[in-house]
């Protein structure tokens, strides 16, 4: 029996092969298209808006797929698809005959007030002559602020309602060139929004759980649109409260100095090796990762488990063919000898130098003009995919 989620799911992408019959290109995020993030032209689009002006009945299927999609509860497809038209038809000049149809059936199709506010809007701006636009006041059109994109971020109780800023706030901003909005949001007359300090750590760790950013990304993010007092101990706090973050980056502070690492006198020479642990998935539970030490080219394999014969087979089938068999390899993992190694190389005429990467010293205070510490290639590697894939989304790992 199929459930009503994977029903929904179809038909979405039914409608999205529709949509590039007639030359518009949907761009959804994962394989569940669970979230439209680009509509663009599709690579057969010329022929497509040919036969979409010669033939304007078609406007009437577009509008159908409109409204089927916010019936399906596909809402963020409609405003992005309306959009998209409104720069074919107003600025591309590319649809001219879709004009009526857009403005008569495209706009009222849109579910969310809002969306159909801000579309309105942006057809008025490039509608030209201007006399005969016929869909709204055009005072009240000239005095609209379309909904800045960034409103997204915010939570859905917290969009709704309206903003409460303290005494101290209203009396700084009292002092700076803005104005309140009809929702009762200040925005500064560089565009920014003023944000309460009460609402600022929830956009904030909204922002944070879909992106597991740093402090200074997320502090680039919302500074374009958003203004708020002490920012970045904000942006500082909500990511070392992450849980997710906490068990998947590196630890940050003082680096203990390097070891020496010798390095390859030709590409694929000399190799580091090392395993990392993924999350399960078909059996496989290790990432075997070999970096060239000359020109840190990395490969990587994964394996069911991490013994020796790992190693060898992956050395035998993809290193051995395509490079030769390495002079020397570096490791760095307790559970791999390298007995094999040293009775099987020899008999082939190798000379195999088995050493393993160097630790580095307790940490104790640099001096002056000392290098600066450094990982070797092979910790860096595997430590930086199991991070990913540790912020990753569970739907992604399972594939």
């Amino acid at each position: 029996m199929i459930n009503t989620s994977e029903v929904q799911q179809r038909l979405r992408r039914a409608y999205k092969m529709m949509l590039k019959f007639f030359g518009v290109k949907v761009m959804g995020e994962g394989e569940e298209d669970t979230k439209v993030t680009e509509v663009e032209r599709a690579e057969n689009f010329a022929s497509r808006f040919e036969n979409l002006t010669t033939n304007p009945h078609n406007n009437l299927r577009i509008t159908r797929i409109l409204l089927s999609l916010g019936e399906l509860g596909a809402e963020e497809y409609q405003a992005l698809l309306v959009r998209f038209f409104f720069k074919e038809i107003f600025i591309k000049n590319r649809l001219p005959r879709m004009k009526k149809s857009a403005m008569n059936f495209f706009i009222p199709a849109v579910r969310d007030s809002q969306d159909r506010q801000d579309l309105l809007f942006f057809a008025w701006r490039y509608y030209f002559p201007k006399e005969e636009f016929v869909w709204g006041n055009h005072g009240e059109l000239a005095r609209y602020k379309a909904k800045p994109v960034v409103a997204a971020l915010l939570p859905a109780p917290l969009s709704e309602c309206t903003p409460v800023y303290s005494e101290k706030e209203k009396k700084w901003m009292s002092g700076e060139q803005g104005e309140y909005g009809e929702d009762g949001w200040y925005q500064l007359k560089n565009g920014q929004i003023v944000l309460p300090a009460t609402l600022a750590p929830e956009i904030v760790r909204t922002l944070h759980a879909s992106t597991h950013g740093g402090r200074e990304m997320m502090e680039q993010q919302l500074e374009t649109h958003f203004y708020v007092p002490g920012l970045s101990v904000v942006c500082k706090a909500i990511a070392q409260q992450c849980v997710t973050c906490a068990k998947n980056n590196p630890r940050t502070g003082p680096s203990q100095p390097p070891g020496k690492q010798p390095i390859g006198l030709s590409p694929m020479a000399s190799l580091q090796i090392d395993f990392t642990v993924l999350p399960p998935c078909k059996g496989y539970k290790y990432l075997l990762v070999m970096v060239c030490t000359l020109t840190g080219w990395v490969e990587a394999f994964p394996t069911r488990t991490e013994k020796t014969a790992e190693v060898v087979k992956s050395l035998m089938k993809e290193i051995i063919p395509r490079y030769g068999l390495p002079r020397d390899r570096v490791g760095q993992w307790p559970c791999i000898y390298t007995e094999l190694f040293a009775a099987t190389c020899p008999s082939i005429g190798y000379h195999l130098e088995a050493t393993h990467c160097l630790q580095a010293p307790k940490f104790r205070k640099s001096r002056k003009n000392e290098p600066h510490p450094k990982d070797s290639d092979v910790q860096i590697v595997p430590r930086n995919v199991t991070r990913l894939v540790g912020c990753a989304p569970d739907s992604l790992i399972t594939h």
